[in-house]
């Protein structure tokens, strides 16, 4: 999963966590003007002082990842002069803490300054004096670095958890409070939006703003000047919240939730999605669970709906207890496919049918019930979406393997290093354990390791895991910068860095590592949201800026069909310098959106992605292709083990960084 500062993930990837209030100080009663009365709401002589609210915050992304969370005045001369890319014009910024559990609301109070260090803009187009400094009231937090704002953490103007009311497709400001800051009591301020209904063009009616701080209430046909010691502001949660269906019936909340995919989905055309066969396919299955009271059937009927628009960012809550009722047996061996299309057993259960039948790990089956395997492979239902038809075959093969308990299956299998093929019946037996990441009872991880961590191989190469980009921002940032420092201080003569089990993320944390391979700044992608008429609009760049620590040597990474959406960004971005290697048995997921979050009825989670990614060429990022290795690993029933005896892609990394180039490097594939 992906959010920047204007459009896909909370701090720079998610259009939504920076906002504004304009406050003005110095207390004038002004006569009217020929345009008309003064909108001016209890003034007092000294103007704004402190500025208070609330903060309530719904995105369990957000909330998980951030914590050194603060309030904060952003300038919003990137919003003034329409720069979506622009940074923040001072390097420090006027923050205060928040007080009380952000998910239940927070308070701050935050004093104002006497003199602050914002920009002037004209905003009254030559109708007043030099202009005045405008401010938005944001919900930020620190990703890198010290507690300030960094164009690296923030460019442009929040839509989200901000002061300001903006449209989330080119993020208009509509409404909602600023803070504004006038030297003296030359200066005016726009009282309205103009005949164009866009705020701070050259057809706002304007009105004198007195010296000092005021905040601007936008709401309304006409603004409002506030010049109380100390205003509230209303901070809106905004296109970052959670999308709140549950109150709903089953049919309306489905119908409210197609209505606004149908809209803002960005892949409709690219996958060739027919909307209205699928509301005729599933909405009956929906009426009828609604007739029912039938949460499973509804459950269920949702999760057929994810697996229509073929992408792995789709999901709703899994049925549990359908799963366990229709696959809670297992055989106790876990499916894989090799390049020459062989289905091995990438491993065998202790105890279970499999084993005790003496089929071992790498086994072949050569048939299944008496069928090819891969017949029965290809009708095999598909639980849960994926992106690409590779992840997809990946899917079934989970399924294949698993049934009602006391199903039977007959499998012909040719054990490693066997000359002739054996023929066994298994009985499916309860395996709820095999349904989880560790089919087979191994532990491919452990649960209290660091997100990041860093060793030497014996080779003498830097080796890198970086397990999630989902996890707190500030320990993930340090502990990558602490990495590439001490591999640096080494002077080791390669890195590798395995992304072989992160499913994503945050987007920005990518491109943050990734900024370590580069000195000079690139765009990666361009951001597409849908607008009110779902046409898409650009709404900001992916830029991969250098990182504080640079590691100037030969790169690897490794990944694999598990390493998705953040950890696609970070791959991609590794790979947009040819000479870097990047190293796997197979495409990552390609799963790469910008995704927001609902609630449905009955407690139910879903997820789709609004915002879709665009090469420079103007095609589609990743979703449906994934990274494709230029170090390629064979898929061999040995390699395919989850708990290989020797690790073949680590080998293939560290062989090809010994070699030199990628062409030199390549494996062929067996």
């Amino acid at each position: 999963m992906t959010m920047s500062s204007r459009s896909t993930n909370w701090a720079k990837h998610v259009r939504g966590m920076r906002f504004a209030i304009l406050l003005l100080a110095v207390i004038l009663v002004v006569p009217a003007l020929a345009t008309g009365p003064r909108a001016v709401a209890q003034q007092t002589q000294t103007g704004v002082t402190t500025l208070t609210g609330t903060v309530t915050v719904t995105n369990p992304f957000i909330l998980s990842t951030y914590t050194e969370r603060y309030m904060a005045l952003i300038d919003l001369t990137a919003f003034v002069k329409r720069a979506i890319d622009r940074p923040l014009p001072s390097p420090t910024q006027v923050t205060t803490g928040l007080e009380g559990d952000w998910a239940k609301g927070a308070t701050f109070s935050l004093p104002l300054p006497i003199l602050p260090q914002g920009q002037i803009n004209d905003v009254a187009h030559g109708q007043g004096g030099k202009g005045a400094q405008v401010y938005s009231l944001d919900l930020q937090a620190n990703t890198v670095g010290d507690p300030y704002l960094g164009p690296e953490e923030f460019t442009g103007w929040s839509t989200a958890l901000t002061s300001l009311d903006a449209t989330i497709d080119t993020g208009e400001i509509v409404g909602g409070r600023v803070v504004v800051w006038a030297p003296d009591d030359k200066e005016q301020f726009p009282t309205g939006f103009g005949t164009d209904g866009k705020l701070f063009t050259a057809d706002d009616p304007v009105d004198p703003i007195p010296a000092g701080w005021t905040v601007v209430d936008l709401d309304g046909k006409r603004f409002t000047q506030i010049r109380d010691s100390s205003v509230q502001v209303p901070i809106l949660e905004g296109d970052a919240g959670l999308k709140d269906l549950s109150n709903l019936s089953y049919t309306a909340a489905f119908d409210e939730l197609i209505k606004e995919l149908r809209l803002r989905y960005p892949f409709t055309a690219y996958k060739h999605i027919d909307w209205d066969q699928i509301v005729s396919d599933i909405r009956p299955r929906i009426a009828q669970a609604e007739r029912q009271r039938d949460k499973a059937a509804f459950n269920l009927a949702m999760l057929d709906f994810t697996n229509m628009l073929h992408d792995g960012h789709v999901a709703v809550s899994p049925p549990n207890q359908w799963i366990a009722a229709n696959y809670g047996g297992g055989l106790g061996m876990y499916l894989g496919i090799t390049d020459d299309r062989r289905i091995s057993l990438r491993c065998v259960a202790p105890g279970l049918p499999a084993a005790k039948a003496g089929i071992e790990e790498a086994a072949v089956i050569t048939a299944w019930n008496g069928e090819d395997p891969l017949a029965v492979l290809a009708r095999t239902p598909e639980i849960f979406p994926a992106s690409t038809d590779f992840n997809r075959e990946l899917d079934r093969l989970t399924w294949m393997g698993r049934m009602k308990p006391g199903d039977k299956v007959t499998v012909t299998y040719e054990n490693p290093g066997d000359t002739e093929t054996k023929t066994a019946t298994l009985v499916a037996v309860r395996d709820a354990a095999g349904l989880g990441s560790a089919p087979c009872g191994e532990q491919l991880s452990d649960p209290a390791e660091m997100p990041v961590t860093v060793t030497v191989l014996p080779s003498g190469i830097g080796y890198v895991k970086v397990d999630t980009f989902e996890d707190d921002v500030i320990l993930m940032t340090h502990a990558w910068d602490w990495a590439i420092q001490r591999l640096n201080a080494l002077r080791v003569p390669a890195v590798i860095v395995d992304v072989r089990l992160n499913s994503g993320g945050n987007g920005d944390l990518a491109t943050y590592f990734a900024g370590s391979f580069y000195d000079k700044p690139f765009v990666l992608n361009t951001a597409f949201l849908s607008d009110d008429t779902g046409k898409q609009i650009d709404v900001g760049d992916t830029t991969v800026d250098p990182s504080p620590e640079q590691w100037k040597g030969p790169v690897a990474v490794i990944i694999n069909p598990g390493c998705a959406s953040a950890c696609e960004i970070f791959a991609a971005a590794v790979a947009h310098d040819p000479n870097h290697l990047i190293v796997g048995r197979s495409p990552s997921a390609g799963v790469e959106a910008g995704v927001e979050p609902w609630t449905l009825p009955d407690g139910l989670y879903f997820q789709a992605p609004v915002i879709a990614f665009h090469n420079p060429d103007g095609s589609i990022f990743l979703e449906g292709v994934g990274v494709v290795p230029n170090v390629k690993v064979p898929n061999t029933p040995e390699n395919l083990l989850v708990t290989p005896r020797v690790d073949a892609a680590l080998d293939t990394a560290v062989g090809a960084l010994q070699k030199g180039t990628p062409e030199s490097a390549a494996t062929p594939a067996a």
